[in-house]
């Protein structure tokens, strides 16, 4: 059975909505490791794991919704390209003196 790939359509979530679930997401990696540390100091490494693992979690989450907005959430054409083009340069002239 084949699926089309164009036969799933979603709506994209806009470009600000993106980068507060980002800047969340990598709070939340922040946080989780801290503990993991924490616990981990204080000989917790079952809970230290948990933690180490959400994190990176929250890590991934982040790089994928980056992605997400690199790839829907800038302008076609948006690049510039107008160093690209030959543009004709005026004759040199010499300036003799008066």
């Amino acid at each position: 059975m084949s699926v089309d790939s164009d036969s799933y359509v979603y709506d994209v979530p806009p470009e600000p909505a993106i980068d507060r679930l980002i800047r969340w997401h990598e709070g939340r990696a922040g946080v989780d490791g801290r503990l993991a540390l924490s616990l981990e100091a204080e000989g917790l490494d079952v809970a230290a794991t948990a933690n180490r693992q959400r994190a990176t979690a929250h890590r991934q989450t982040a790089q994928c919704l980056k992605a997400l907005r690199e790839r829907h959430c800038v302008p076609p054409g948006s690049e510039f390209r107008g160093h690209l083009q030959s543009t004709p340069r005026p004759k040199a002239r010499v300036r003799a003196p008066p």
